[in-house]
């Protein structure tokens, strides 16, 4: 698992909001795509033709959909919820393990919580700041 800092992950927001902003885009646009049904008695060719071109984009918007998903892991984050674009990042606090924690539209990480408390556990990075990064420079 690797560790952030609070600036490691601020270096990262631009290329967040980019992948995160179009996960929420496409995550819109697979929805309202599977909501489309189409009878099955309805077997005409022209039936058909309108099913297989609507699986067909639902799979192509899948398939960035992941890209985006892959893109936001291998930059270290974890996709948390897509809809509230949350996204955390592993650190340590005092030999423990912390979630650092960005929401889609912050103009920087604001918040942390331990790995039990979630969401609702937020407190501010400012209390921590430059406590983290000097602990996760002696660890490495």
């Amino acid at each position: 698992i690797p560790y952030f800092t609070v600036e490691e992950v601020e270096r990262h927001i631009p290329k967040l909001q980019k992948h995160v902003g179009r996960m929420m885009e496409l995550q819109d646009e697979l929805t309202a795509l599977s909501g489309v049904k189409v009878s099955a008695e309805q077997t005409d060719w022209e039936t058909e033709i309108i099913s297989v071109n609507i699986n067909k984009r639902f799979h192509e918007l899948s398939f960035k959909y992941f890209s985006e998903l892959d893109a936001v892991i291998r930059i270290g984050g974890r996709v948390k919820d897509v809809t509230q674009g949350l996204v955390d990042f592993h650190s340590k606090l005092d030999g423990k393990d912390i979630l650092l924690c960005w929401q889609y539209d912050d103009p920087a990480l604001l918040y942390y919580h331990d790995l039990e408390s979630g969401f609702a556990g937020r407190k501010p990075v400012s209390m921590i700041k430059e406590k983290l990064s000097e602990q996760l420079q002696r660890l490495r």
